[in-house]
C-alpha cells in the first residue's frame, strides 16, 4: 500500500472533528511504519504527542507493558488485518485508551483491496479481510466491522463508520488502486471509549470471565456463554446459530434476543427487539438498541418514539438521554433537544460539553444570543473548551462582529499555533504592517468553499510586499495558481520548508483585523483559464435567453448536506420558465434528467467549472463551493440559503453579503422550508427575464422575509 496516513490528511483536513475532537492530547500510533502520525502535527493542532508503536516495541495485539487508560487517542492505519486475533487486538487497544478518549482505525476493505482474491495478492502479510456488513463474504477470513463493534458496544460508542471509496474505480481492471493518487480502498472507524461499561465490550484479556459473569447473572447457562464466546471471537455465523438454538429452547429469553439482534440484519433485528418488547415493554436495552437502529436506518421518527419510551422506563439513564438527543439532532428537532438537555443534561456529566451542545442547538434554531449565553456557561466552567470557543466565535461572526469572531475561530488551531496571529498584518490603529521580503504561506483549513472565500486575502497580503504561497486542495490548484497575487500554489501535504510564516486561511480575518466595513470585497479576484472560458463561450452561444447555472445540492459527504440541499422536484417551476437556458453545475448530479444542459462530465477541477461559470449570466446555488466560485469570479449569484445558515451569511434578514457584492440571498423562513425560497427565486427570475440586468444588482437592504 502507499503512504496511507498522509493520504488520509487530504480528506481529514476537511472534517474538523479529527483536529478538534478526535486526535487531541497524547496518543499512540500503532503499526505506523515509516509514516507516523507525529510527522503530520500541522494538521492536528491539539495533538500534544503521538507515540509510534512499531514491531520492535512489542506485539500490537497484546500491547504488553502499556498500562490501562494511558492515552487520549489510539490511532492505527492498516495494521489490524495483519494481527493474529483482531478482536483481541481491538480489546487491548480499547484497554489502553482513556475513558472519553478516541480510537481512529482504518482497515482495507476486502472488495476494494483484495478484490475477490485470497490470499491477498497485493499484501501477503494480511491475515484477515474486512467488510462493513454483508450477508455472506467471498473471503474465508472475512470479518464484519459492524459485528465486531457489536462485541464492544458496552465499552465504546461508534462515532464514525465509513467506506472510503471516493477515489476507487469499480470498473477498473484488477490492481492495487491504493498505489495511485488519493485512493484509500479502506474502512474507517472512529470510536469513543465510554466512561464505564460491562458485558460484550469487555477488554480482551478478561473477556471470558466477564462474559461468564454476564451468563451467571442472567442464569443462562453454558450454551449462552459459548454463544457469547463465539460472538467475541468474531465467529458471527456460529454465534448466530448458537443464539438461535438457545431461542429455540427458550423462546422468551430477552437477553439472547437482544444479543442476537446485535449481529442480525436490520429486518431480523427489528423483529427480535419488538418481540422482546412484547414480553417486557420496559426492557431498556431493547428499547435503546431498537431506537438507535431505527435512527441509523433512516427511520428517525420511529427511533425517536422508541427512545422516548426508553426515557420513560429509565428517566435517568445517560445512554438513553444521549441517544434521544442524537435522534432529535438527526430529525432537526432542536427545540426538543434543547428541552431535553435543559431538563436532564446534568445527568450526562461534563456540563461544559452539555452547555456547548445547547449552544450548537440554539445556533441551529437561529437564536444567536441564546447560543452565546449557553456557550458562555460552557466557558465559565472550562475556559479552554475548544469547541465552545470556536462556536462562540461563529456567533459573533454571524452578528457581524468579526473582531470577536476571529478570536473565537482561531481556536480551530489552538495548541498548535502557540502565538496569536491576531493583528499580524494590521496594527490596532488600522495601519498596515509591511511584509517586504517575507514568504508567507496561506493554508487551506476547511472545505473548498472556505478556500475560495479566503484566498481573496492574497491580494492585500501581496500589496504589503510578501511573497505569497497558497497551500490548497488539488481541485483548486490551477485556479489559485493563476491569481496574479499568488507566487506559488501547492497541494495540501506538499508544502516545502523555506517560508517565514504560515497561516490557516480562517486566521486571516484576525491577522488583518477585518471588520464588517473592511472586508476585501473587490471582485473578481479569480479568473478561469482564458482558452477554456472561450471554448465554453462558443458552446454557450448556441443556447438562447438568459444562461443560468444551477447547483441544487452540496457535497454529499458534508454532515449538513441534507439541510442545505433542495429536492429536485422543487426545481420544476423554476426550470419551466421561458426565456432562460439552464446549465447543471452539480458535479455527480443527473442534470440532464431534470432538463438541464449537463456538461459536468468535462469538469476535472474547479478551473474547468470556472470556465463555464464565467460565461453564464447568473448562477443559482445552494451554500456550496459553486456559490463561492461564482462570487469570486464576479458573476451574479443567487444563494439558496437554509434557515440555520453558515455564519458567513450573517443573521436572518440579510439579503446581501459583505463578502460578495454580486450575491443575493434567498433564505428559508423556517427550517426545511424550501417552497417559499423557490417561489421567491422563480418570481425574481421572471422579473429578470422581463428586465435584463436585475440579477446584477442585489437589492441592498431588502429583507429576505419580504420576498
Amino acid at each position: 500500500m502507499a503512504d496511507e496516513t498522509t493520504k488520509q490528511m487530504l480528506r481529514r483536513a476537511a472534517d474538523g472533528r479529527f483536529a478538534r475532537r478526535w486526535i487531541v492530547g497524547d496518543g499512540i500510533d500503532i503499526g505506523c511504519g515509516p509514516s507516523p502520525l507525529g510527522n503530520l502535527r500541522d494538521y492536528f493542532p491539539l495533538m500534544k504527542s503521538a507515540r509510534s508503536w512499531h514491531l520492535p516495541d512489542g506485539d500490537a495485539m497484546l500491547m504488553e507493558g502499556v498500562a490501562d487508560n494511558s492515552y487520549d487517542f489510539v490511532h492505527s492505519s492498516h495494521c489490524l488485518e495483519k494481527l493474529v486475533d483482531p478482536v483481541r487486538s481491538l480489546g487491548n487497544w480499547i484497554r489502553i485508551c482513556k475513558p472519553g478518549g478516541h480510537l481512529i482505525i482504518t482497515v482495507p476493505d476486502e472488495d476494494m483491496y483484495e478484490q475477490g482474491m485470497w490470499p491477498s495478492i497485493f499484501n501477503q502479510d494480511h491475515k484477515w479481510t474486512f467488510t462493513i456488513l454483508k450477508p455472506q463474504s467471498w473471503s474465508p477470513k472475512s470479518i464484519s466491522v459492524v459485528q465486531v463493534l457489536d462485541l464492544f458496544k458496552e465499552e465504546v460508542e461508534v462515532l464514525k463508520l465509513e467506506k472510503l471509496d471516493s477515489g476507487f474505480q469499480y470498473d477498473a481492471p484488477l490492481r492495487d488502486q491504493t498505489l495511485k493518487g488519493t485512493s484509500e480502498s479502506a474502512i474507517e472507524v472512529v470510536l469513543r471509549k465510554r466512561n464505564k461499561g460491562w458485558g460484550l465490550g469487555a477488554a480482551a484479556d478478561d473477556s471470558a470471565a466477564r462474559f461468564a459473569q454476564v451468563a451467571r447473572r442472567q442464569e443462562i447457562g453454558t450454551k449462552f456463554a459459548e454463544a457469547i464466546g463465539l460472538h467475541q471471537q468474531g465467529r458471527v455465523g456460529e454465534a448466530h446459530a448458537a443464539y438461535t438454538a438457545i431461542l429455540a429452547a427458550d423462546p422468551d429469553n430477552l437477553v439472547v434476543m437482544n444479543n442476537l439482534a446485535l449481529i442480525a440484519p436490520f429486518p431480523d433485528a427489528e423483529r427480535l427487539l419488538r418481540r422482546a418488547l412484547e414480553i417486557n415493554p420496559a426492557y431498556v436495552d431493547a428499547l435503546l438498541n431498537l431506537g438507535n437502529r431505527l435512527v441509523a436506518n433512516q427511520r428517525a421518527e420511529e427511533g425517536r418514539d422508541v427512545l422516548r419510551r426508553a426515557l420513560a422506563a429509565a428517566p435517568d439513564d445517560p445512554r438513553v438521554i444521549n441517544a434521544l438527543s442524537q435522534a432529535y439532532d438527526a430529525l432537526g428537532a432542536y427545540e426538543d433537544a434543547v428541552a431535553l438537555l435543559q431538563e436532564k443534561g446534568g445527568l450526562l456529566g461534563n456540563l461544559d460539553d452539555v452547555y456547548c451542545r445547547l449552544g450548537k442547538y440554539a445556533e441551529h434554531l437561529g437564536r444567536t444570543d441564546e447560543a452565546l449565553a449557553y456557550l458562555a456557561n460552557a466557558l465559565r466552567i472550562n475556559p479552554s473548551h475548544v469547541e465552545a470557543n470556536i462556536y462562540t466565535g461563529r456567533q459573533h461572526l454571524r452578528k457581524g462582529d468579526f473582531v470577536k469572531g476571529a478570536e473565537g475561530i482561531a481556536w480551530i488551531w489552538h495548541g498548535r499555533i502557540t502565538e496569536s496571529q491576531i493583528g499580524l498584518f494590521m496594527d490596532p490603529a488600522g495601519q498596515p504592517i509591511r511584509q517586504d521580503g517575507r514568504t508567507i504561506v496561506l493554508s487551506a483549513d476547511s472545505g473548498l468553499g472556505d478556500t475560495l472565500q479566503f484566498v481573496r486575502y492574497a491580494r492585500p497580503l501581496k500589496a504589503l510586499g510578501a511573497r505569497v504561497v497558497v497551500e490548497c486542495q488539488p481541485e483548486l490548484l490551477r485556479l489559485v495558481a493563476a491569481m496574479p497575487e499568488v507566487d506559488e500554489a501547492v497541494a495540501i501535504g506538499e508544502l516545502s520548508a523555506g517560508f517565514d510564516l504560515r497561516l490557516p486561511l480562517h486566521n486571516l480575518m484576525g491577522a488583518f483585523r477585518t471588520t464588517l466595513a473592511t472586508v476585501p470585497a473587490e471582485v473578481p479576484y479569480l479568473a478561469a483559464p482564458a482558452d477554456e472560458a472561450a471554448a465554453f463561450a462558443q458552446r454557450l452561444a448556441a443556447h438562447q435567453g438568459l444562461r443560468i447555472g444551477l447547483c441544487w445540492a452540496g457535497n454529499p459527504n458534508h454532515p449538513r448536506n441534507s439541510s442545505r440541499s433542495v429536492a429536485p422536484d422543487l426545481l420544476a417551476p423554476l426550470l419551466n420558465q421561458a426565456g432562460a437556458s439552464f446549465f447543471s453545475l452539480q458535479k455527480g448530479g443527473d442534470g440532464a434528467a431534470l432538463g438541464l444542459v449537463d456538461w459536468t462530465a468535462d469538469f476535472a477541477d474547479m478551473a474547468n467549472t470556472a470556465a463555464l461559470v464565467q460565461g453564464l449570466d447568473l448562477v443559482i446555488s445552494v451554500d456550496s463551493a459553486v456559490a463561492h466560485l461564482a462570487g469570486a469570479l464576479g458573476r451574479p449569484v443567487w444563494l439558496l440559503n437554509r434557515f440555520d445558515s453558515c455564519w458567513r451569511w450573517l443573521e436572518a434578514g440579510m439579503e446581501t453579503s459583505p463578502w460578495y457584492p454580486n450575491l443575493t440571498q434567498f433564505r428559508q423562513p423556517a427550517p426545511g422550508e424550501w417552497g417559499p425560497v423557490m417561489a421567491a427565486v422563480t418570481a425574481r427570475l421572471a422579473e429578470e427575464i422581463q428586465t435584463p440586468g436585475a440579477a446584477d444588482k442585489p437589492a441592498a437592504g431588502r429583507k429576505a422575509g419580504k420576498r
